[in-house]
């Protein structure tokens, strides 16, 4: 077994095609058909299955592959350590979440810490279904998520289908955020009522106002007023909570964590637990069944763990969760 040969299974696992995957190889059709045959009489299993459609992977093929991605991975890695002279990157690492404030901290602090031989992080914001997709699709190696209990069921299984785990984190209340010009900011109660949001418009993602989570509101009890602002930007949030009297459907982060040695919008804003409500958020993240997680993913999980360990608990245990009260 070679390391070039790893790299052929590598390549035609993604293509799904030994033609195409020797035309990026810029090798002949035969000699990589047959060095992935000698692999396979090698390893003693079959790694693909051949049919008039291209290549798939066996089962046996799916962990094979599993294995030498994260192995291929980490010698690139060390390569290019090596060579720090160049400007490749040692690390990468990507990561979608809904925006979360305390990943971008995490991930501030790893390019200080590996900055000096070379980092690359990607980080994207978008929601739930596409997280999902983007991890499913490889485009990022990790998916951070905040699921209300009331929807868990469904997306877990949403998941199931397209071969991702979820490790569910920390169990949040369920909360709004105001600003400073909401009269609710002044309250002296760290708590607040349904009905007492009738006077206030909310302010929301597009996918709360007409996706599969619009009627999160009905299922809080929430009133919805005449007027509300629909937005896919984070940034668009903050903004209208400083600017206006709106409210943001959230949960009970642990803020003052959140803020310690790292401004954030959030310095200006105040969070109120919705008060009886049966529902709550589950903090999680989510990976493919067939990766091998790199060290700095696993660096990040711990991280993201160890923020919420001192204010949550959760009541069930990870690899997966089932929530028994969900509708």
């Amino acid at each position: 077994m070679t390391l070039v040969q790893l790299r052929y299974v590598i390549e035609v696992a993604k293509t799904g095609s030994i033609n195409k995957a020797a035309s990026n190889l810029f090798l002949s059709q035969s000699v990589l058909s047959t060095a992935i045959m000698n692999l396979e009489k090698e390893v003693g299993h079959e790694i693909f299955m051949r049919n008039n459609r291209g290549v798939s992977l066996t089962p046996f093929g799916h962990t094979f592959t599993s294995y030498i991605s994260a192995i291929q991975t980490q010698l690139q890695q060390l390569d290019t350590l090596i060579k720090r002279g160049d400007s490749s990157h040692t690390f990468s690492f990507s990561v979608a979440s809904m925006g979360f404030y305390f990943l971008n901290h995490i991930c501030a602090d790893l390019y200080k810490k590996y900055h000096a031989v070379g980092v690359r992080i990607e980080d994207y914001e978008d929601h739930e279904n596409n997280i999902a997709d983007m991890v499913a699709s490889q485009m990022v190696e990790l998916g951070f998520v905040r699921i209300w209990s009331c929807y868990k069921n469904s997306y877990v299984r949403q998941l199931h289908s397209k071969k991702l785990q979820y490790y569910p984190i920390a169990k949040l209340e369920i909360a709004i955020t105001v600003g400073p010009k909401c009269p609710l900011y002044s309250s002296e109660s760290d708590t607040v009522a349904a009905n007492e949001l009738k006077k206030y418009p909310a302010v929301m993602y597009a996918n709360i106002d007409s996706g599969p989570y619009s009627d999160i509101y009905e299922r809080l009890h929430l009133p919805i007023a005449s007027s509300r602002f629909v937005t896919s930007s984070r940034s668009t949030i903050y903004e209208m909570l400083g600017a206006t009297d709106c409210y943001y459907l959230n949960s009970a982060y642990p803020f003052e964590r959140m803020q310690k040695g790292f401004e954030s919008e959030y310095s200006s804003l105040r969070t109120l637990k919705l008060a009886n409500s049966t529902i709550f958020s589950e903090m999680a993240w989510i990976k493919r069944e067939d990766a091998t997680l790199s060290p700095i993913a696993h660096e990040v999980i711990s991280r993201v763990m160890e923020f919420f360990s001192e204010n949550t608990s959760l009541e069930e245990k990870p690899p997966f969760s089932s929530n028994k009260n969900c509708n």
